[in-house]
């Protein structure tokens, strides 16, 4: 029966090793226990009431994560999501902590709507891959900088506004030591590193101060919030700051979530035609958390990069998740221990995570000023402002006047106008052609590498779905110029978006409707960045010692080389993203 419903044979794994895979997971990744209380726990939250809220909400995600989306994934609050809620809208602009939770119940809902809208797809193509990537290594520049700071390397200076603590400290020279011993744990394999590196850490500190724990167990005790939407749906309160949060939220959940679903579902061998079978439903999971963490007092799930190191022990089904989830159910009765863990045993894991975040700029063109401008703002502006929102916002209003004051627009625009188009769809029947194309009705212009006219009305040819924009043989890829034609828009999946199926022209007016503008334009968008690979997350690399060890490092799926290394710059696109099923 577990057997076949989690298809363990099919996949080629066995319970044991499913269950392994499962513990493995969940210690690489039982740090969000102790860190993530004591991040929120700055902001006024109860650490105890925090501790146990992240297990619940954890063990919730992961195990509908397994039972729905059959993957092998840990689901966790999010790293970077935590400090924009402390130090952005709590402290930094005195956001009630209801309100702020307020603010991650309606992202929750958003996701949800997203998901089972099919709009994740035209999320995802609008923004940039740049900037995408640049949002993960700025959040760990900023969680890099909360660690420095709350071990006491990093202090507040009146003439620099920043300066070096006496490294000869007590707190400054732990978490210098435990820095140092989770790197080295890390690099040689040791399961559980992580927390040794916290326990080692946090006992040192006990035997310096004389402060012992006395107690280590006890019954969970969650704290139910009541969010205020006041600022969000009151029409004299609505506050654009509040509905900001919001949107910071959920493109950082979004994009997050997109990025490691497709990497680790790459990592498994679980890509069916380009795609993650199940991926909405690991949106709806997450969502599901955050929905009940708001309630009990922690922020948005996320899933946890060190989901590869299961995936790497042989986890290959939803069972992996299933076991993370019943680990972390039984660490809610450790809330007493985890509020025991001093801030400077937890301090080396947000250097450490900020440093397995940095991996993302390998994979950003810094050759051409499209990407490299709006990608560095965001990264930069984000610890600047300690705020992820501040750093989104200006790398995607960079990139919108990139795109309009070097004439990137004049090759969307100009497409519009002058295209023959054809509806996705078997023999033009509106809806024929699938929940994964845009609104179910993507445009598809003459010309494109799957469009053939030969003067009999015109087709289009049934290719894959797959997103990944990988041209058939001797097919240009979308964004290559041919031979007396500019670029050819919407071309070879219009930038990831799969268009599947046979449909015949519109009947010859050439006139379309706002909502078809709308869509060829996001299609348009999309095929601008060019040749390049899918969005995916790497971090968790560091997690499977390809880097570091010496080991030969993990291609990411659809190419060799580094996006934009062929030398056809753009700034749009989100080439092979994974679309929801």
């Amino acid at each position: 029966m577990i057997d076949g419903y989690f298809h363990i044979t099919k996949r080629g794994s066995t319970i044991g090793r499913e269950v392994k895979a499962g513990v493995v997971t969940f210690l690489t990744m039982s740090y969000i226990l102790i860190v993530n209380p004591q991040i929120l726990g700055v902001a006024g939250l109860p650490v105890e009431a925090v501790a146990a809220a992240t297990a619940l909400t954890a063990a919730l995600s992961s195990l509908l994560c397994g039972l729905l989306a059959n993957m092998p994934v840990g689901v966790s609050p999010g790293m970077g999501v935590n400090a924009y809620f402390v130090f952005s809208q709590v402290l930094g602009h005195g956001v009630s902590i209801n309100k702020a939770l307020a603010c991650c119940l309606t992202a929750a809902g958003v996701v949800v709507l997203l998901a089972l809208g099919h709009a994740l797809t035209v999320v995802l193509a609008i923004v940039p891959n740049s900037i995408k990537l640049a949002v993960v290594v700025g959040m760990g520049l900023l969680l890099s900088f909360i660690g420095l700071h709350t071990s006491g390397i990093v202090v507040p200076d009146a003439r620099t506004m920043v300066a070096m603590g006496d490294p000869f400290a007590l707190e400054p020279m732990l978490a210098i030591g435990g820095l140092a011993l989770i790197a080295a744990l890390h690099y040689r394999n040791v399961r559980g590193s992580i927390i040794i590196g916290v326990l080692v850490t946090a006992i040192g500190y006990y035997v310096a101060t004389a402060s012992w724990p006395t107690q280590f167990l006890a019954l969970p005790r969650l704290q139910l919030f009541r969010p205020d939407f006041s600022e969000l749906f009151t029409r004299e309160h609505v506050n654009a700051g509040a509905w900001s949060s919001v949107l910071a939220y959920t493109l950082v959940i979004v994009f997050d979530i997109a990025g490691a679903v497709f990497g680790l579902g790459n990592l498994a061998g679980l890509l069916e035609g380009g795609h993650v079978p199940g991926a909405a439903f690991v949106y709806l999971s997450a969502a599901a958390g955050t929905a009940v963490g708001a309630l009990t007092g922690t922020t948005p799930l996320i899933v946890a990069a060190e989901s590869a190191v299961g995936i790497k022990e042989g986890g290959r089904t939803g069972l992996t998740a299933l076991t993370v989830s019943g680990c972390f159910a039984a660490s809610m009765f450790l809330s007493p221990f985890l509020k025991a863990i001093p801030q400077v045993a937890t301090a080396p894991v947000l250097v450490l995570v900020g440093a397995m975040m940095m991996g993302e700029c390998t994979h950003i063109d810094w050759s051409s000023m499209l990407s490299a401008v709006p990608a560095f703002l965001t990264i930069v502006i984000q610890p600047f402002t300690f705020s992820i929102a501040n750093g989104i916002y200006a790398g995607l209003a960079m990139s919108l006047l990139l795109f309009l004051l070097t004439g990137q627009f004049l090759e969307v625009l100009p497409g519009l106008r002058h295209r023959k188009w054809v509806v996705g769809g078997s023999q033009g029947a509106p809806g024929d052609a699938g929940a994964a194309d845009l609104e179910a009705r993507l445009l598809l212009p003459a010309g494109s590498p799957r469009y053939h006219d030969g003067g009999r009305g015109g087709s289009v040819r049934s290719g894959s779905s797959s997103g990944m924009g990988t041209p058939r043989a001797g097919t240009p890829r979308a964004g290559t110029p041919r031979q007396g034609r500019g670029r050819q828009h919407g071309s070879a999946g219009a930038g990831g978006i799969p268009i599947g199926g046979s449909s015949t022209p519109r009947g010859g007016s050439g006139q379309l409707t706002p909502r078809e503008v709308a869509a060829s334009l996001v299609s348009s968008l999309g095929s601008l960045h060019g040749p390049g690979t899918s969005y995916e997350r790497t971090s968790f690399d560091m997690y499977l010692n390809t880097r570091g060890s010496g080991g030969k490092r993990r291609p990411r799926s659809g190419s060799s080389t580094r996006p934009g290394s062929s030398g056809n710059h753009s700034l749009h696109g989100s080439e092979g993203f994974p679309e929801p099923h």
